[in-house]
């Protein structure tokens, strides 16, 4: 083991190999309590910290190995929930989905693995500032290239942990989630790369000072007048939503709870009507409209079918602003279509309306009053450049239709809710999402709670949303793609600089 693993130095104390194998381990495990639900921000940073000190030492072989050891469990833990999908819902056998979990874990581990031996072989010589600098920049790079590869899978990027009360929640206007990972992994580096408490700490506190007055900046102003908006969490179980023998019954609930709202703007979730378009009833139409009146609209989710035949998941709107309608564009793997060469796994799930095609690019907003929303659906939420394109293209609010009962009574509903409220941050716009199963709600331009509904319980929430319209500097400039191209660009030449020349054997 101590030919694969680092020595781990600690205060001047050697950890034995095995040892340090498994703080590193435990180190990742425990990585993700610094996010929703119990949003520990400041644990991340120390999590971080027996990595970092691995990678002091290592070579490009053992690096790549005390990455593994950390990144595994920490996806492992962190979405350990895609079981309860693949499992309970997906048809699959409790060792199988678990074991996908492993593999797909495993994946994404591979990624900082890569990040760890190439931040070790080509490391500048001198101070710990570059070194720290330098190590951060691949390891966003890593996370850059994990949310885009194979369509990506952005999910517990490390920025995304520090919402408020995190001083670095201030930096989300000006750098996105991914930035403020940036500095999580500079202060990781700066610790344990050599620097003095002395010269460490103060970076803590100009970047916390910082981070407050950014808080205070105000990015956006408002447009238009405010909407009276009302969502509807249904609180459907999985296993009851595609029952054929309680599909009417669900239905007419619906339209009860619709009756109980008092917005301008209904929203229900996700697949709220669990059918295509072209099958919902009339007769729940009719109610529907009796409920809204004229000067109401009501979006719901629903499955739609194209003249090519091909399925989306789409938002439908009846009433003042129809027509609209809205087709997921960044799909699940998996669960909503098939990859390339896993036929064989997709044919294994049992997973209804899984075969589904993207909707366009670029989409319509919904306009209703003064306002302009863009839509999205639940797993879109991850991708902060769509939701920055979504901005530019003249959104004054953003709005996120998801059912995630398929994940049970886990984190998934936690942990979305706070990306939500991320690229709230990132965008200067308040952001509303309706739930099956919860978190239904709703944070304004600066990220506070509007309204919020407890998960699993079934309700009606109503609120008011100030569209806002100005481009935060993240947005205007294009989102992570130029953030990521500037690291590269500062790492490449720092490498260059500054490396230390291997002398000829």
């Amino acid at each position: 083991m101590a030919a694969w693993l680092p020595p781990l130095t600690l205060r001047g104390h050697s950890l034995p190999p095995w040892a340090g194998g498994i703080l590193i381990a435990a180190a990742g495990a425990s990585a993700p309590l610094a996010f929703a639900p119990t949003e520990a921000f400041w644990w991340l940073p120390v999590a971080l910290l027996p990595l970092f000190f691995a990678l002091v030492h290592a070579s490009p072989r053992q690096a790549m190995v005390a990455a593994f050891l950390w990144v595994w469990p920490y996806f492992l833990v962190g979405v350990g929930w895609l079981s309860v999908a693949l499992a309970r819902y997906g048809g699959l056998p409790w060792p199988a989905a678990w074991a996908a979990v492993s593999l797909f874990a495993a994946y994404l581990a591979a990624w900082w693995a890569l990040a760890a031996g190439l931040a070790v072989r080509w490391a500048p010589s001198g101070s710990a500032f570059r070194r720290a600098f330098f190590t951060a920049a691949v390891f966003t790079a890593a996370e850059w290239a994990r949310g885009w590869a194979f369509s990506g899978f952005p999910w517990l990027t490390p920025g995304l942990s520090q919402t408020p009360p995190s001083p670095l929640a201030g930096f989300y206007p000006l750098v996105g989630a991914l930035g403020v990972g940036f500095l999580l992994f500079v202060l990781a580096g700066l610790i344990a790369f050599g620097l003095s408490w002395r010269r460490w700490l103060p970076f803590v506190a100009i970047m916390a000072a910082l981070g407050g007055a950014l808080r205070g900046v105000e990015w956006s102003r408002p447009a238009g007048a405010p909407l009276a908006l009302s969502l509807v969490q249904p609180a459907i179980p999985q296993d009851q939503k595609w029952d054929g023998a309680l599909l009417g019954r669900h239905l007419w609930r619906q339209a009860e709870l619709l009756a109980q709202t008092r917005g301008t703007l209904v929203v229900l979730p996700e697949t709220s009507l669990p059918l295509l378009d072209a099958q919902i009833p009339d007769e729940w139409r009719s109610l529907v409209a009796q409920v809204l009146g004229e000067d109401r609209t009501v979006l719901y989710g629903a499955f739609t079918r194209d003249a090519a035949g091909v399925i989306h998941n789409s938002a439908l709107a009846q009433g003042r602003a129809a027509p609209f309608s809205y087709h997921k564009r960044h799909l699940v793997p998996f669960g909503e279509y098939s990859p390339p060469l896993f036929g064989w796994f997709f044919r294994a799930l049992s997973i209804p309306m899984s075969d589904q095609g993207p909707g366009a690019a670029r989409q319509a907003m919904l306009r209703v009053g003064e306002s302009a929303a863009a839509v999205n659906i639940c797993y879109e939420s991850a991708f902060a450049d769509l939701i920055a394109g979504d901005v530019r293209a003249g959104a004054t609010w953003l709005l996120n239709l998801s059912n995630l009962a398929w994940y049970d009574r886990s984190a998934a509903q936690a942990q979305h809710a706070q990306i939500g409220r991320v690229r709230a941050l990132e965008t200067a716009r308040p952001w509303v999402q309706a739930t099956n199963t919860g978190v239904s709600v709703g944070f304004d331009a600066d990220g506070r709670v509007l309204s919020a509904l407890p998960e699993w319980q079934e309700g009606t929430l109503d609120m008011t949303v100030q569209g806002r319209e100005g481009l935060t500097p993240f947005v205007r400039l294009g989102g992570e793609v130029p953030l990521v191209s500037i690291v590269l660009i500062v790492a490449v030449l720092g490498s260059l600089r500054f490396r230390t020349k291997t002398p000829p054997s």
